[in-house]
């Protein structure tokens, strides 16, 4: 009984594998793209002190760190975030001749500050860090998440028509007159966008004979994109 029911469903599986793989398909990928200004700026400053003992670069970095908060604070700028993470103490040793020495602490963290008005307040952060900090930063062009998620779906939008467009054009140059949608395999969150990095040297580390403008800043657009996979059936 139970060969005869192993047997009944494998010829069950047979026919509907058979008959999966002789339904007339196209499939196409549809791809869609936009191109949006960023509207957010990151700045990335990498702190480091040395001292002797732990408690020593422990205040040190804790010093930096406040002063370059206090230093924003007073440009009066509402709308940014001030994160620091990353903070890692190690012992500081020197490499001399093929031999090591140990010569007290290093201490290091990262501080991020994420300026949403790059119209606005990014030229008055900027300024503010180059002559509080003495170290260079790195500034990244974002684009939020709210404007990301706005635009996800007219990338999909975008995406549809494009697979549609594409296999109504494979149907008319087989002479198939109706198409119809058969499957669809999309994961959402597929779209990509690289950010763009720059660099900036702070006013402590340029020679104070070299002379000096206010920043400017201007974004490049940025790519969103997005794809999906749809497959079209007809009658033969």
């Amino acid at each position: 009984m139970k060969k005869l029911l192993i047997t009944a469903l494998f010829l069950l599986s047979a026919v509907s594998v058979f008959a999966q793989e002789n339904i007339p398909l196209i499939d196409v990928e549809g791809t869609s793209e936009i191109s949006i200004m960023p509207d957010e700026a990151i700045i990335h400053l990498n702190l480091m002190e040395k001292a002797m003992k732990v408690a020593d670069v422990t205040n040190a970095l804790n010093k930096k760190t406040k002063s370059i908060e206090d230093a924003l604070k007073k440009t009066k700028v509402k709308d940014y975030d001030f994160t620091v993470d990353n903070y890692y103490v190690s012992v500081n040793r020197v490499y001399a001749k093929g031999t090591s020495k140990d010569s007290g602490y290093v201490a290091s963290q990262n501080i991020k500050v994420r300026v949403r008005n790059i119209d606005k307040d990014l030229v008055k952060i900027t300024e503010s860090l180059h002559q509080t900090a003495d170290m260079g930063f790195n500034i990244q062009f974002n684009i939020s998440d709210n404007v990301r998620k706005s635009s996800e779906q007219k990338l999909l939008e975008l995406a549809i028509a494009d697979a549609r467009s594409k296999a109504d054009i494979i149907a008319k140059s087989l002479g198939i007159q109706n198409i119809q949608v058969y499957r669809v395999n999309y994961t959402s969150g597929g779209n990509n966008l690289y950010p763009v990095m720059r660099q900036a040297k702070t006013m402590m580390a340029m020679d104070m004979a070299e002379s000096r403008q206010e920043p400017t800043f201007s974004p490049e657009e940025q790519k969103l994109t997005d794809k999906v996979l749809v497959s079209f059936t007809f009658k033969k």
